[in-house]
């Protein structure tokens, strides 16, 4: 066997060896990465639920003069809650948008 030979032979077990110690981790990652999102779906399906229902406390209590500051607050409640929600859909949607540089 020529030093040609046993070099290229020599590359190719540290190539499949390398490979055969990423291939279960980049497995991992994509896995973990899909149980990820599910459970960002799950949470942004149970955050628009909480939404509409804070909405609607809000709306019964704007229908009485004694409760209209609580209907006030739950609306104000329900807008900042709507603009997070609106910014992790954002980051979801592309995780670049989000840097430590900026707001997010």
């Amino acid at each position: 066997m020529s030093r040609t030979e046993e070099v290229n032979k020599m590359t190719e077990n540290v190539y499949k060896g390398i490979l055969d110690h990423f291939n279960p981790s980049l497995k991992n990652f994509v896995t973990m990465g899909k149980h990820y999102e599910k459970a960002l779906t799950g949470v942004t399906i149970a955050a628009k639920g909480y939404f509409d229902a804070l909405v609607k406390l809000g709306e019964l209590a704007s229908d009485s003069q004694g409760s209209k500051e609580l209907g006030d607050t739950l609306f104000q409640m329900a807008e900042v809650h709507r603009q997070i929600q609106v910014q992790l859909e954002d980051v979801v949607r592309d995780p670049r948008t989000c840097t430590g540089a900026q707001s997010c």
